[in-house]
């Protein structure tokens, strides 16, 4: 006898036996209980999902001889016949073949005779979407009012196709996606059926790979039992499947956080060696980061196998979710153009090399926090350990190094005449500032228009502090080669030696620290809008850092 298909060896003969449709079933039996038949049914829905097959078991419990109200008893002629395809008032019509207004005329002379050894001739119309206009439009006086002993049922997989005056004639039934655990659970009951070994991980991965469809999940099961054998094992059945393994994918993600470039070059490397398509790399990263974000924000009910669940748990709890909601973002947001792309893995190592240097994700409240602390934004109280390993994704930009002048030697204070080296006061100095940034700003204006958004900090001894905002590594640079510039137009207006240091701030911090307390009042009002307060200060953190608000 002729090897069968698992999709075709164990298609449902029954309403109980549809998978992961039991609103549809539900309903139709009830239907039948109460005699409450209509005349033409729409079934619509993904690609293998049960909609043929819901259509044929309706079929047959119409026709079904024996006294079964509510499903067909698989044992009667009719029954036996309409599931071999051979009933001759069961007609199964594909619409992408039969899609013509001739074909749907002779539809209309069949119906009009009685059925030969059935209750009722009932047509299915698969892929009903594929039929003309003019098909459509003959289809409608019929399919509103067929004969008594006429029934039609109609399948699609696109209902937007389907003209609006054939839905409303008909019952219109949709058909969900199934999901992961009824086909792992379908899965394990043929295999145990088959007497078949196997790993729960391996039906996992089938039924992902499936994407809903039972008949697709059979389908891959029937090629990974042709290579494995009677003994299932996750590595065969990742191979068969072109599933990327979970080793491979938690050693990316780990190569990620850990910022190691080389790690994860080898990692694609191999992938790409192996054969793998782009394509199917993507999908398994999608779902290795979706499983990764799930479990970062759920510890139960994830939707994950048990046996890899505490891999992913132990994974995420070194992640922040909202990191992992970027690095999925941007998977997902190169995932159309990649598979146009001339030289898809190019574009793949592009990508996870923008992974590589993507910034953590830095809570708001903490900024401000800092800010409110007097510390400059996006600098942590207490600078973090790096890990012995590698160093986590760096958070937002810190401000750079202060500006130091190169110290004094003993030559050079001599030099000195002794009135140059006295003391310079805070107040005469911020005076004086002004007039320091023109005089420099006549030698170089370059530098001047940096000094333009600068104001004295702090003078300690000799020593000067220089708050200037929005300083970038390049201007630090600047004011540290022509440091030697501003001093002497320092010295020339105050006659007093100094060394100037330079560090970045931003506006309104400039401003309380060069303004001069007012004394506490007994009874001060109350900020009268700290909402609008706090939201000016999240605008200007998100200008000052070029970043995005995430929540």
């Amino acid at each position: 006898m002729a090897y069968q298909v698992l999709s075709l060896k164990w298609r449902p003969h029954k309403f109980s036996e549809v998978v992961g449709q039991e609103h549809v079933t539900a309903t139709l039996e009830n239907a039948f209980r109460k005699e409450r038949i209509a005349q033409a049914y729409l079934f619509t829905g993904p690609r293998g999902v049960g909609k043929t097959t819901a259509a044929r078991i309706l079929a047959a419990t119409l026709n079904c001889q024996s006294e079964d109200i509510d499903h067909p008893c698989n044992q009667c002629s009719n029954c036996q016949e309409i599931a071999g395809s051979r009933n001759m008032d069961v007609l199964e019509i594909d619409g992408a073949s039969n899609r013509g207004i001739e074909e749907i005329r002779n539809l209309r002379e069949m119906i009009k005779y009685a059925p030969v050894n059935a209750t009722y001739k009932i047509f299915i119309i698969d892929e009903v979407h594929m039929l003309t206009g003019p098909a459509f439009n003959a289809l409608l006086k019929t399919l509103e009012e067929p004969p008594p002993h006429g029934k039609f049922i109609l399948a699609t997989t696109d209902i937007h196709k389907v003209p609006p005056t054939i839905i409303s004639r008909c019952q219109r039934y949709d058909f969900n996606r199934i999901s992961v655990q009824n086909i792992s659970q379908r899965l394990e009951e043929i295999l145990a059926a088959e007497k078949i070994e196997f790993d729960r991980e391996s039906l996992a991965a089938i039924a992902r790979k499936a994407d809903g469809s039972m008949r697709d999940g059979l389908s891959y099961l029937d090629q990974v039992i042709a290579y494995c054998g009677d003994k299932i094992d996750y590595p065969s059945a990742a191979k068969v499947l072109g599933v990327i393994p979970l080793d491979l994918q938690f050693n990316l993600t780990e190569a990620i956080r850990n910022r190691d470039v080389e790690a994860a070059l080898k990692i694609l490397n191999k992938i790409h060696f192996s054969g793998t398509p782009v394509v199917d790399f993507l999908d398994s990263l999608n779902q290795h980061l979706r499983s990764l974000l799930i479990a970062a924000k759920i510890q139960a009910g994830t939707g994950i196998s048990e046996e890899i669940l505490p891999l992913y748990q132990q994974e995420a709890a070194n992640w922040d979710y909202r990191d992992l909601l970027r690095l999925l973002n941007m998977v997902m947001g190169i995932d159309a153009g990649i598979r146009r792309a001339s030289h898809p893995y190019l574009q793949l190592e592009v990508l996870v090399l923008k992974m590589l240097e993507m910034d953590r994700a830095v809570s708001l409240d903490k900024v401000l926090s800092q800010m409110n602390s007097g510390q400059p934004a996006g600098v942590p109280a207490t600078p973090p350990q790096a890990p012995k390993k590698a160093a986590p994704l760096q958070e937002t930009p810190a401000a750079p190094p202060p500006v130091k002048q190169k110290p004094e030697t003993a030559e050079d204070s001599a030099a000195q005449p002794e009135q140059a080296r006295s003391k310079v006061s805070l107040t005469g100095l911020r005076k004086q500032w002004p007039k320091i940034v023109g005089s420099v700003n006549k030698d170089s204006a370059s530098l001047g228009t940096i000094l333009e958004q600068s104001a004295v900090l702090a003078v300690e001894g000799n020593r000067v502090t220089v708050g200037v905002v929005n300083l970038s590594n390049f201007n630090a640079r600047r004011l540290e080669k022509k440091t030697s510039l501003i001093t002497s137009a320092a010295e020339k207006l105050l006659s007093a030696a100094m060394r100037f240091e330079f560090q970045a701030t931003v506006a309104e911090e400039q401003q309380e620290l060069i303004e001069e307390p007012d004394p506490p009042e007994a009874s001060s009002p109350p900020d009268e809008n700290p909402q609008a307060r706090r939201e000016a200060v999240v605008d200007r953190i998100v200008e000052l850092f070029d970043g995005e608000q995430l929540r």
